[in-house]
């Protein structure tokens, strides 16, 4: 460059020669782009819908059956079964990006990742032959496979590296997309095996119910992944070389201009947003359907269509606008900061509206006759004095919050956050941030179950808001740093021979 068209020799993401990649001997290598390489983008995609319906397909299930297994399982068992899968992804997610930094490539750690995740499938179809250990290898099998889908960084590494920074966020929407709507019909899924009953039917030995088929149809999804992986995903990278050198005429000397270290506050922040988010997110998850129970006075089977209902409209919003913005131009006018701040001022306003304060005039019931609606004085001293809120206000803002801010969200915070690493591997970066979720959705239930139990939803609402608050400040305050790579201050300039 600078003058200097003589030299041909392509580097790969990790710096070795370019002349490999049409060695018909290394087939996995990847190969240099200067377009977007839209196929394998699209494949990424598709690679973590399968991996995010995977991941929800098993929470409508899971607890009816442990309990058809173990009847005398007890709750907090059953969340360690549900940690163990984030702690899993928390581990495993950085060492997946640090090997496929290490190797060049993401296409052989994904295989990998498909691999453990159906040994994890394979051991939850299991479950049945283990008539004292049902609990132990329940989360066993769940620990598995959250250690496969660790790769699924991964992908989002591999969108903005395969991506010219025109097309970047529109790439990593399509990954982005692909979990969110995975997210979404995973659990609708569930309703494929309903027919089947808890007893099932007997294939060679092996008792196929509508508890233990959801692991049998991730392991058909696990071989569709790598089929995808292995024929259809061609890895291809468009990344800045490392070193640019110039001539200097007057004096004859070489510079060689180096990347620098990406801005670390702006990737910190953006890594507490990403933890506040699924923090957030994995909340409402754990306390959801109680919270309805007791505020509302919802029955058990009212609060479960409730709650479905809420999640299948802003689900279906959220697809929506992941479509829309990967199919059409109204991605040009999504400004990343400035949707960013509204994306979390939403969140904030439906939290503060949604506080019971105690100038309110209503309280909630106080459960009789054995029923599950209403507040249960016997386990919950503060059911006397608990105030209720309007249900239109938090429906229509739970639909508002993870409809439309959390899809802004998921496309302005992942996009941002890869400009701001700038254009290197990006697997570790990325590891990275997908830890900082995978930490949101174990410490949220611990500590918000925790809360709620001794407070009543107060306490958990006023984390919520006091976070927000920091988090809101802290993206206008350090406005200016939230910036691709290399605006906020010049890369470092290495004077060397």
């Amino acid at each position: 460059m600078g003058g200097d068209t003589t030299e041909t020799e392509d580097k790969t993401p990790d710096g070795s020669s370019g002349q490999s990649f049409t060695d018909p001997a290394e087939p996995m290598l990847p190969t240099p782009s200067e377009t977007t390489a839209w196929k394998s983008i699209y494949m990424a995609g598709a690679c973590s819908f399968i991996q995010a319906t995977q991941f929800a397909i098993f929470f409508a299930s899971m607890w009816p059956y442990i309990l058809t297994l173990k009847p005398d399982v007890k709750q907090g068992s059953f969340g360690v079964v549900v940690a163990l899968y984030s702690v899993s992804q928390c581990i495993c997610s950085v060492g997946f990006g640090w090997w496929s930094n290490r190797i060049g490539q993401v296409r052989l750690p994904l295989i990998v990742g498909f691999l453990i995740m159906a040994c994890g499938n394979l051991t939850y179809l299991s479950l049945q032959y283990w008539p004292s250990h049902h609990l132990y290898v329940m989360m066993a099998a769940r620990f598995i496979a959250g250690g496969g889908t660790g790769n699924m960084s991964l992908l989002r590494a591999y969108a903005s590296t395969a991506s010219t920074m025109k097309d970047r966020s529109r790439a990593i929407a399509c990954v982005s997309g692909g979990i969110a709507m995975g997210t979404m019909i995973g659990p609708g899924l569930q309703l494929l095996f309903a027919p089947l009953g808890a007893d099932g039917i007997n294939v060679l030995g092996l008792a196929i119910s509508i508890y233990s088929s959801p692991a049998l149809f991730c392991l058909i999804l696990n071989g569709l992944g790598l089929l995808i992986v292995k024929f259809a995903f061609e890895e291809k990278y468009i990344i800045k070389h490392e070193n640019d050198v110039k001539h200097d005429e007057e004096n004859g000397e070489k510079t060689a201009k180096k990347l620098g270290n990406p801005d670390f506050i702006a990737i910190l922040l953006c890594v507490f947003t990403r933890f506040l988010q699924i923090f957030l997110n994995t909340t409402t998850e754990s306390i959801g359907s109680a919270y309805l129970m007791m505020m509302f006075s919802y029955e058990k089977e009212e609060a479960v269509t409730v709650n479905a209902g809420i999640h299948t409209v802003s689900g279906s919003i959220a697809a929506t606008m992941f479509i829309c913005f990967i199919f059409t131009k109204i991605r040009e006018y999504v400004k990343i900061r400035t949707f960013t701040l509204i994306s979390l001022i939403m969140p904030l306003t439906w939290l503060i509206a949604t506080y019971p304060y105690n100038f309110y005039s209503g309280s909630v019931k106080i459960m009789v006759n054995g029923s599950h609606a209403d507040c249960d004085l016997n386990k919950y001293s503060w059911c006397a004095d608990q105030k209720t809120i309007n249900q239109y206000v938090y429906i229509i803002g739970y639909i508002l919050v993870f409809g439309v801010a959390f899809t802004f969200m998921n496309i302005t915070v992942t996009t941002l956050f890869s400009k701001v690493v700038g254009p290197r591997p990006q697997g570790t970066y990325q590891g990275i941030y997908q830890t900082a979720g995978s930490f949101g959705r174990m410490f949220a239930p611990i500590i918000m179950s925790y809360t709620y139990t001794l407070y009543g939803p107060s306490v958990p609402w006023l984390i919520l808001i006091v976070s927000f608050i920091f988090l809101i400040l802290a993206w206008i305050v350090l406005r200016e740093r939230m910036v691709p790579f290399g605006e906020y201050e010049p890369s470092k300039i290495d004077h060397s021979n």
